[in-house]
């Protein structure tokens, strides 16, 4: 089995929603391997004083036990248009090391600038990141049929930011617009993307 991942934004030399990576960590090694294991991430990584300013991307790769852990510069890459492409079986439901099958799913995306990935009618994610959607109210909704479940996703979930829902494609006329959503992006992160730019 290859190994899995959290990716962690830090800010300013402070680790980001670390309760919910600590779950998600605890979830995959019992599901996974059967470790009933207590995950403090706090007292695990330090941050080193290369990225004590400015916002980097901690990766903490592991499987039975943390194996990798570098800091990374973050640097935003806007995404303004998404191509929809259908996969009726691919699995994501941990976050692998291993992407070959969203890989291969993102090198249909054409002119886009990211994907938005269909399974049996419904939308799931784009190839990095979870999705919210604006109905026209105002109200921010999340597709229930998500591949990967997400620490940000899930953070915005307890707090009421947003709602989940069953969202099919033919539901995207029931909305205004979308904005990516991971560890490394918030809602406020980014500017919406226009429901007629997903191509």
């Amino acid at each position: 089995m290859c190994r899995l991942v959290e990716t962690i934004r830090s800010e300013d030399g402070r680790l980001i929603n670390l309760e919910f990576h600590n779950e998600r960590m605890m979830r995959t090694l019992f599901e996974l391997f059967g470790l009933k294991k207590y995950i403090d991430l706090a007292g695990i990584v330090s941050v080193p004083d290369s990225a004590v300013r400015g916002v980097f991307k901690c990766r903490v790769e592991y499987d039975k036990e943390i194996r990798k852990t570098e800091f990374i510069r973050y640097n935003l890459k806007p995404v303004r248009s998404l191509k929809v492409v259908e996969d009726n079986t691919i699995e994501y439901n941990y976050k692998f090391t291993d992407r070959r099958s969203i890989e291969r799913l993102w090198k249909k995306r054409n002119e886009c600038d990211d994907i938005l990935i269909i399974k049996n009618g419904f939308i799931t994610d784009s190839s990095y990141a979870n999705v919210i959607f604006m109905d026209m109210s105002g109200v921010w909704y999340t597709p229930s049929t998500y591949l990967l479940p997400g620490t940000r996703r899930e953070s915005l979930l307890r707090q009421g930011k947003i709602r989940e829902a069953k969202i099919g494609y033919h539901d995207l006329e029931n909305y205004t617009e979308l904005k990516l959503i991971n560890a490394m992006l918030g809602m406020e992160d980014t500017e919406g993307i226009h429901v007629s730019n997903i191509i």
